[in-house]
């Protein structure tokens, strides 16, 4: 894989559609393999790294070592069983150590 591509890491149900469109998908064995695969496609510049939010308990440390980085970026996405939120807690939090304030939050509105 070579820079500007685009990669989606979960389960097997969740990263179906997305091969068709040309996206590599990933279905790790296990939490090792997860954190194996991601960073190897973190080392391979890939532009777009897209996880399920249960992909994220086994990735949160290589996530956090990312987040500064302009390439990849990373995208969290519901699964096929639907949204735990927690992809909207990722970027919430983004915004707060980018901006130091939570523009997300309904107060700001």
């Amino acid at each position: 894989m070579s820079h500007g591509e685009i990669a989606f890491l979960g389960d097997t149900d969740s990263v179906l559609g997305f091969r068709a469109l040309g996206v590599e998908t990933i279905v790790p064995d296990d939490a090792d393999d997860a954190r194996k695969q991601f960073e190897r496609l973190v080392k391979q510049k890939t532009s777009v790294i897209m996880i399920t939010e249960k992909m994220m308990d086994c990735l949160q440390e290589q996530m956090e070592e990312v987040v500064h980085m302009a390439i990849p970026a990373v995208v969290v996405l519901p699964g096929i069983t639907g949204t735990l939120k927690r992809g909207e807690d990722t970027i919430r939090e983004l915004i707060i150590r980018a901006v130091g304030v939570d523009l997300m939050s309904d107060e700001q509105k």
